[in-house]
């Protein structure tokens, strides 16, 4: 097997999403079975996955050590790429350079002022105002010659990049700093505490090592000692270094690190919640038609698609399962042309991801419309291949009338489907309901293998009325409801829906006219209690960044503690469309929407410099749903300055996600939205902040949003039920 190296220069450190050792792929599999590698080469090859888990290279070494060190220096390029951010990229003199090379056509290692204005235009997203564009190149260029060296083009890119907005925040709370320049300006230690405590309330994780372990701790910046610290890290210019003194450089680095951007540490880097209630007091991060990248018609079932998900921090999963042939299940959106592929290769190759992402349980969602000797089969595989993290049977010393909760199913898989089934008319032309209330013919307790074992603390019924439910169903018991009828029984009877939600998990799925795989808005499930709102990962659309968003929080393992006045709904008579209710904490949040950097095109073919606004909404209960945006700002994705102030009422805090798009303004099309992010509003530090953005397929960038974000309690609306 030889290694094809054009297959791997083309694509670059930050598209690699994982490498995996060994036979965890299946082209191996395929391999394998054409005898063109042997049992013995699994030590010797490895997988690099790319383009979102989308695309793949298949390599084999010589040996295992050279195998084994190709892996681990991958894998530090990998890493040290993560973790690299805007103001890495600032002093990386090779990134700053790509740029002069690629301006430098005529390769005379240097740059004119007209190929300098043309990369401005072409690469950095920027149309420079002549007389400052003069001053800047004058500035830069040392030698008069009318040219920059790669020397002087690094210090044109610094003067380019310094941050006008940090410097009047700057000049705003130190001594004298109106009569500083950029250069001179700089923070004592004093000065800088007064601002990290009374402007940003900064508190810092840290890492403590205990007899249990490691430990993440919130320490409040309260002394000078801490202070010089942070200068010390962030700080690169040793003449303030020396001094205890932070510059303008130094003030950006430390607010572009990861310690003060909007997201509290405490909230998105562990595990903070109470993870030992019953499963049905979590929202649970859901998937729909997992097998698929592309739409609902045509593609490839794929295993990879299931490894995209779960690094992505899903915790369930949905398996469309038929008859194959040799008596091989198979895993395929049926009556399309979604080619198949074999419920055991995407349980195989899956498995070694269940749990990288966090550790509470996978619930692999089954939709069954396989026969009963295919169905033992399933079992076999799910049996063979999960071993002992597969649950079969009721956890011991476990109170039956509730479901056990997230810590108690660590490191375990659900299978969520029925234990009733009917095999599918192979026939049929008609597709099915995709939906699991259409079975009912009764499997065998006494077949090898019987599946309906598997189907321990999630059997799926039909969903009923509460009365009914409460009288036939028990907690084990989960209902799945398609979009539309999602809406109609919140139109007729939410109480009911709401009230189920407190006892047992209720999963809602797009309905089957999406053809596009696009979404239904999650929000309005998960404000009527729905735990699993499932939703196709295999889509960049608008709804899908609020799903990444909700589940930010908790560490990102994919279940999220519900509000106590839901959990709770029996005592609270909880109803989203009430606003007289009075169950959270009323918030206003101001936001000042200050200033980006380095945004981007809205795509590689585009000649237009962006046009940037930003678009903030709010989605949660509808009375706090609401949308601003601020003014165009011309010809500039580089850093385009606003200051615009909007403030937000919001009656359910708790429930409410922030989310944060820049378009691209344009007077002859829709607009393109460059970048975007989401989080919940539990989750947002106050003070200055940046917010690191998202591609439109949530892929990190080294773009960014800068913010002021202060919030404070809504006297008006104060008087509330403290719960």
């Amino acid at each position: 097997m030889s290694i094809n190296k054009s297959a791997i220069n083309h694509h670059y450190i930050k598209d690699i999403n994982e490498v995996r050792p060994g036979f965890g792929h299946q082209t191996f599999g395929r391999l394998l079975k054409k005898r063109l590698i042997k049992d013995t080469d699994e030590n010797l090859v490895f997988s690099i996955m790319y383009n979102n888990h989308r695309s793949e290279v298949h390599l084999m070494a010589p040996n295992k050590r050279t195998r084994d060190l190709w892996i681990t220096g991958l894998q530090s390029l990998i890493d040290r790429h993560a973790r690299k951010s805007q103001r890495d990229l600032i002093h990386e003199e090779n990134w700053i350079l790509n740029y002069f090379r690629m301006a430098d056509k005529d390769k005379s290692n240097s740059l004119s002022k007209r190929e300098c204005r043309k990369l401005l235009t072409e690469s950095l997203n920027v149309k420079v105002p002549d007389d400052i564009f003069e001053r800047l190149f004058e500035k830069a260029d040392k030698s008069q010659e009318g040219l920059l060296s790669p020397e002087e083009f690094c210090d044109f890119f610094h003067l380019l990049a310094q941050r006008k907005d940090l410097y009047e925040i700057m000049k705003k709370y130190t001594k004298n700093g109106h009569t500083q320049s950029m250069d001179t300006i700089h923070m004592n230690v004093n000065e800088l505490l007064s601002f990290l405590r009374t402007v940003q309330n900064q508190k810092l994780l840290i890492n403590i090592t205990t007899d249990n372990g490691q430990n993440k701790i919130i320490s409040k910046i309260e002394k000078p000692e801490q202070v010089k610290k942070l200068i010390d890290e962030f700080e690169l210019d040793k003449e303030f270094r020396d001094k205890s003194q932070l510059g303008l450089d130094g003030f950006r680095n430390m607010l572009l690190s990861n310690d003060f951007d909007i997201v509290k540490p405490l909230c998105s880097r562990q595990i903070y919640q109470n993870m030992t209630r019953p499963l049905c007091d979590y929202y649970i991060n859901t998937s729909h038609n997992t097998y698929l990248f592309y739409s609902q018609l045509s593609g490839d079932s794929n295993p990879e698609a299931y490894n995209r998900a779960l690094l992505a921090g899903c915790r369930a999963v949905e398996l469309d399962c038929y008859d194959g042939h040799n008596g091989k299940p198979i895993v395929t959106h049926g009556f399309t042309l979604v080619k198949p592929c074999s419920f055991e290769s995407i349980i195989r190759y899956m498995e070694p991801n269940l749990f990288k992402k966090s550790p509470y349980p996978v619930i692999l969602n089954i939709e069954n419309h396989c026969s009963i000797e295919q169905q033992k089969e399933m079992a076999r595989i799910l049996r063979e291949i999960l071993g002992d993290r597969l649950v079969t049977g009721p956890l011991p010393n476990k109170d039956s009338k509730v479901l056990p909760s997230p810590e108690d199913l660590k490191y375990k898989v659900l299978i969520r489907s029925r234990k009733s089934t009917k095999t599918a008319k192979r026939n049929s032309t008609t597709p099915l309901e995709d939906d699991d209330d259409v079975f009912s013919e009764l499997l065998s307790n006494n077949v090898q293998h019987d599946p309906s074992e598997l189907f321990v603390y999630l059997q799926n019924v039909s969903y009923c009325d509460n009365d009914y439910a409460k009288t036939h169903y028990s907690p084990w018991h989960s209902s799945s409801l398609v979009e539309n009828r999602f809406e109609k029984i919140t139109r007729d009877n939410p109480s009911s829906l709401i009230l189920q939600t407190t006892w047992r998990i209720i999963r809602t799925y797009p309905a089957g006219f999406r053809h596009d795989s696009s979404n239904a808005d999650p929000v309005n499930a998960w404000n009527y209690g729905i735990q699993m709102a499932a939703l196709n990962y295999q889509n960049k659309d608008d709804v899908m960044p609020l799903c990444y968003g909700k589940f930010l929080d908790n560490g990102g393992c994919g279940y999220i503690l519900k509000p106590k006045y839901l959990i709770n709904a029996y005592e609270t008579h909880y109803d989203p469309l009430n606003p007289k209710l009075n169950l959270d904490f009323p918030q206003i949040l101001t936001l000042t929407i200050i200033s980006a950097q380095f945004l981007s095109r809205s795509n590689l073919t585009t000649l237009d410099i962006p046009d940037p606004y930003v678009r903030i909404s709010i989605h949660g209960l509808p009375c706090d749903q609401q949308t601003q945006k601020t003014k165009v700002i011309s010809n500039n994705g580089l850093d385009p300055i606003w200051n615009e102030k909007f403030s937000f009422r919001i009656k359910y805090p708790k429930m409410a996600l922030v989310y944060f798009s820049v378009y691209d303004y344009d007077a002859f099309t829709p607009d393109d939205k460059l970048a975007h992010f989401c989080l919940p509003l539990t989750m947002m530090q106050t003070g200055y902040r940046h917010i690191h953005l998202r591609a439109n397929n949530n892929d990190p960038t080294h773009s960014t949003l800068f913010v002021h974000v202060d919030i404070e309690d809504d006297d008006d609306n104060i008087l509330c039920t403290r719960l």
